[in-house]
C-alpha cells in the first residue's frame, strides 16, 4: 500500500479503505482501447481464519483468475515511466582466524565496493537490472550434513532473483528444474590441489562475483508471458603459494547464463509455453577445460488444457540437454552421482565412453486427470529422465536414468464435516524403474489432511510403504543395493496460525522391516507475535539415525583383493542436534532489526564393518560378508583388515560436525525507498575425525573454535525518474 486511509462506519457496520497508488508503480500499456483493467481485492483477517475476496469467488471454483473483476474506464492513462534507479557502496572488514606460515590468511582484511540497481517499466514488462550487487544482508543458509551422494537443494534469498520467480520457473518435479538461480554467484567449483596449510596455502575463496544481470518479465494484455534472464559472472582466481612459490590459479572463468520462458495463455483454459537455457564458458586454461563443460543447453516446451468448466485436464513438459566440452569434463559429469554411468548396473545400457564430447538426454512428465474443488479428483503421471538428461549448469537434477507412473486418487471435504473444516484423503501407487528396464521401487501411499473447527488444529500425516527398492547411488558408482520393505511416515501438527503464539510439529521417519535401520527426525518449532512489532520464531532439530549398511570407502581394484573396486560399508549410529532462532523487530516504520542464530551438530559412530557383497539378494545377510574381530584393527585413524594374508585400509569414518552461524541486521530506510544496512555475520564451524558423544561436551567445543566475523555496511538512494 503506497498510501491508504480507512474509515469505520459503526451505524451500519461497514468498514471502507481507500487506496492511493502512484502510476508509476504499475506495469501498463498506454494504448488500451476499451479502457477495462483486470482488479481484484483480497482481505486476510488472520484472527478469524478468514479471506473476503472481490470479486466473490466461490470456494468450489476451479481457478481463481478467470473470476476477477473488472475496472472500467481507464483511458487518457499518462505514459508509463517508471525508471528507478538504486546505487549503492559498501564497505566490509572480515576478521578470520590466522594461519600459521600463510600469506594470506593474516588475520583481517577489508573491502570497498559499489554496484547499481535499476528498473524500469516497459508497457506491459518489468525490466530489472543489477550491475555487481552483493547480498551480505540476506538470511544465511541452514546448516547441514549431508552423508549421501546427492547435491543439497538450497532455496534462493536474493531479492533480484526472487521477484518474478514464478515466470522463470520450468520444474518436472521437486528434484528438477531447468532454472535454480543459486548456481548464478555459487562458490567456485575449482579449488587449488595439493594445499596441505603447512607448506603449500591458497587463498579463502568467495561467491563468485556477479558483473552484471538482466532480467526482463511480465505478461501483455494478449496473455503472452515472458521472461528472460541474462548474467554475467566474473572470473575469480585463487592466490597460492607452494614450497615459496608464489602464483595465481583461476578458479571460475567468465560464464554467461540465460535463461528465457515464453507462455501463451488463451482465456485459462489453453496454455502452450517454452523455456530455453543456456551457459557458456570461457575455458582458456587447460585445468578448466577438464573440470568444467564449456556449453551446455537446454530446451522445453510444456502444454496444459483444462476441460469441462476446468474441472479435467492434460498437463505436460519435455525437455531436453545438450552438454559440450572436454572428454575429461564429460566424462566427470557422466561419473558423478547424478549419473554414475560407471556403476555396474548399468554396464549393458549406459555408455561411459571417455571420448565423447558431447552428452545428451531428456526429460518431462506427461499427466492427466480431474481436479478443482470436486469432492472426487484423480491423475496418472508418467515421468522419465534418460541417463544423459543434465541440466546442472544452470538448473537443478537430483538423478537421472529412471522412468515412472504415479495414481493418485484423491476425497476432500471442502464444506464443514463433522469435527473437520476442511479435510481430505490422498491414496497414490508409484512405480519407478530405470533405462535398462529393472523396476527400482514400488510403493504406496496414503495422506490425511485436515482443519479442525473448534481450535483451527492443522494435520498432516502420510504414510507411505514401498517394496523392491534398489539405491543404484549408495556405493558410489557400485553394483545397486537393495533395501529390505520399509515404512516412512511423515507428520506435520500446527496449531491456529492466527493466534500470537503457534505451536508446531514435523516428524519424519523411515524404518526397513527386518533390517538394523531407521532414520528419525523430530522438528518442535513455536512462533511469538509480541504485540504488533515483534515476532519471534524457535525451531528444534532433532534426528537419530542407525544404519546397517552405510557406505564408508571404496577400495581400489589396486589395493582391494580382487581384481575390482571393493566397498566399505559399517553400522552408523547419527545424531543431530540444532536450533534455529530469528528475530524480527519493527522498531519504526522505517528502521528494523533481524537476528538468525543456529548452533547446528551431527555425530557418528561406526562399528560392524564389512564388505559389499551380493547386493541385490533377497536375503539380507547376502548382501554383505562381515570382517572377523580377529580379521580387522584399528591405529592412528587408519582401520586395516587382514584376510588370507591380503591387507587393505580404510580411514576411521567417525565425525563430529560443530558450527554455529548468526546474522544481525540493522535497516534504516532514512529517505523513501534509500536504505542503510547494518550487518554483523558470525560463523564458526569446525569436523573432526573422532566421536564426541552428547551435544552438551559438543556446545562446549563448538563456542571454543575460532570463528569468522564479518561486518558491512551498505547504503544506497533510491532515484525515481
Amino acid at each position: 500500500m503506497w498510501e491508504g486511509r480507512t474509515n469505520i462506519n459503526l451505524s451500519d457496520s461497514s468498514w471502507t479503505a481507500e487506496i492511493r497508488i502512484p502510476f508509476s508503480q504499475l506495469r501498463y500499456n498506454q494504448e488500451n482501447t476499451d479502457g477495462i483493467w483486470g482488479l481484484h481485492v483480497r482481505r486476510i483477517i488472520r484472527k478469524n481464519n478468514e479471506v473476503q475476496n472481490w470479486s466473490l469467488i466461490p470456494i468450489k471454483n476451479n481457478g481463481h483468475v478467470f473470476s476477477f473483476g473488472e475496472m472500467h474506464g481507464m483511458t487518457d492513462l499518462p505514459k508509463p515511466r517508471g525508471v528507478e534507479i538504486l546505487p549503492h557502496v559498501m564497505t566490509k572488514y572480515l576478521h578470520e582466524p590466522q594461519i600459521a606460515n600463510s600469506p594470506f590468511q593474516k588475520g583481517s582484511r577489508w573491502g570497498v565496493s559499489g554496484g547499481l540497481d535499476a528498473k524500469a517499466a516497459i508497457n506491459d514488462f518489468t525490466l530489472d537490472l543489477t550491475i555487481n550487487p552483493d547480498y551480505g544482508q540476506v538470511e544465511l543458509d541452514p546448516s547441514v550434513m549431508n552423508l549421501s551422494a546427492y547435491e543439497v537443494f538450497y532455496d534462493e534469498k536474493r531479492p533480484f532473483f526472487l521477484e518474478g520467480k514464478h515466470i522463470l520457473e520450468f520444474d518436472n518435479d521437486e528434484d528438477s528444474r531447468m532454472f535454480y538461480s543459486r548456481r548464478i554467484g555459487a562458490m567456485p567449483s575449482y579449488r587449488p590441489l595439493d594445499i596441505d596449510n603447512v607448506n603449500n596455502f591458497a587463498s579463502t575463496p568467495t561467491y563468485i562475483p556477479i558483473i552484471g544481470a538482466l532480467k526482463l518479465t511480465g505478461t501483455n494484455r494478449n496473455g503472452v508471458t515472458i521472461g528472460l534472464l541474462e548474467s554475467v559472472t566474473a572470473r575469480t582466481t585463487s592466490r597460492v603459494m607452494r614450497n615459496g612459490h608464489f602464483d595465481r590459479e583461476i578458479t571460475e572463468p567468465l560464464t554467461n547464463y540465460t535463461v528465457a520462458r515464453v507462455q501463451k495463455n488463451w482465456e485459462g483454459n489453453t496454455l502452450l509455453g517454452g523455456m530455453i537455457t543456456s551457459v557458456n564458458r570461457n575455458l582458456d586454461k587447460a585445468h578448466l577445460k577438464d573440470a568444467m563443460v564449456e556449453n551446455a543447453f537446454t530446451t522445453g516446451i510444456d502444454f496444459t488444457q483444462y476441460f469441462a468448466d476446468r474441472l479435467y485436464y492434460i498437463d505436460a513438459k519435455g525437455m531436453f540437454s545438450s552438454l559440450h566440452g572436454s572428454q575429461q569434463a564429460l566424462l566427470n559429469t557422466k561419473m558423478n552421482a547424478t549419473h554414475y554411468f560407471h556403476r555396474e548396473s548399468g554396464a549393458r545400457y549406459l555408455n561411459l565412453n571417455p571420448t565423447d564430447n558431447t552428452l545428451q538426454g531428456t526429460g518431462g512428465y506427461v499427466k492427466v486427470g480431474k481436479k478443482g474443488n470436486a469432492q472426487w479428483n484423480f491423475s496418472e503421471t508418467f515421468n522419465w529422465s534418460s541417463p544423459g538428461f543434465d541440466l546442472n549448469n544452470v538448473g537443478y537434477l537430483r538423478e537421472s536414468d529412471f522412468q515412472s507412473n504415479e495414481s493418485e486418487v484423491v476425497f476432500r471435504k471442502t464444506d464443514p464435516w463433522g469435527p473437520f473444516r476442511f479435510s481430505g484423503i490422498n491414496l497414490t501407487q508409484k512405480n519407478v524403474w530405470n533405462y535398462g528396464g529393472k523396476s527400482i521401487n514400488n510403493d504406496v501411499a496414503v495422506r490425511w489432511r485436515s482443519l479442525s473447527i473448534k481450535r483451527r488444529f492443522e494435520m498432516d500425516i502420510k504414510e507411505t510403504f514401498s517394496w523392491n527398492t534398489v539405491d543404484s547411488r549408495r556405493l558410489r558408482g557400485g553394483p545397486d543395493m537393495r533395501y529390505n520393505s520399509n515404512l516412512e511416515t511423515n507428520v506435520a501438527f500446527s496449531t491456529d496460525r492466527a493466534k500470537k503464539t503457534v505451536f508446531k510439529l514435523d516428524y519424519n521417519g523411515r524404518h526397513f522391516l527386518d533390517q538394523e535401520t531407521g532414520y528419525n527426525e523430530i522438528r518442535p518449532s513455536m512462533i511469538f507475535r509480541l504485540g504488533n512489532h515483534v515476532l519471534m520464531t524457535g525451531q528444534l532439530n532433532y534426528a537419530w539415525n542407525k544404519d546397517d549398511l552405510q557406505y564408508v570407502s571404496t577400495i581400489s581394484a589396486s589395493e582391494s583383493w580382487g581384481d575390482k573396486p571393493s566397498y566399505v560399508m559399517g553400522r552408523m549410529k547419527q545424531e543431530t542436534y540444532g536450533l534455529t532462532l530469528k528475530l524480527q523487530m519493527n522498531v519504526t516504520p522505517d528502521i528494523s532489526i533481524q537476528y538468525y542464530g543456529s548452533p547446528f551438530t551431527s555425530i557418528a559412530k561406526y562399528d560392524r564393518f564389512k564388505l559389499a557383497a551380493d547386493t541385490q539378494s533377497p536375503r539380507y545377510s547376502d548382501r554383505f560378508s562381515a570382517f572377523a574381530n580377529n580379521e580387522i584393527s584399528y591405529d592412528k585413524g587408519i582401520y586395516s583388515v587382514d584376510r588370507g594374508g591380503n591387507t587393505m585400509t580404510f580411514k576411521d569414518p567417525n565425525f563430529s560436525f560443530n558450527e554455529f552461524q548468526s546474522n544481525l541486521v540493522a535497516r534504516w530506510e532514512y529517505l523513501p525507498g534509500s536504505t542503510i544496512y547494518f550487518v554483523w555475520a558470525h560463523n564458526r564451524s569446525n569436523q573432526d575425525d573422532i566421536y564426541q558423544p552428547g551435544w552438551g561436551n559438543n556446545l562446549d567445543r563448538m563456542f571454543g573454535m575460532s570463528a569468522v566475523n564479518t561486518f558491512m555496511m551498505k547504503i544506497n538512494y533510491w532515484f525515481n525518474l
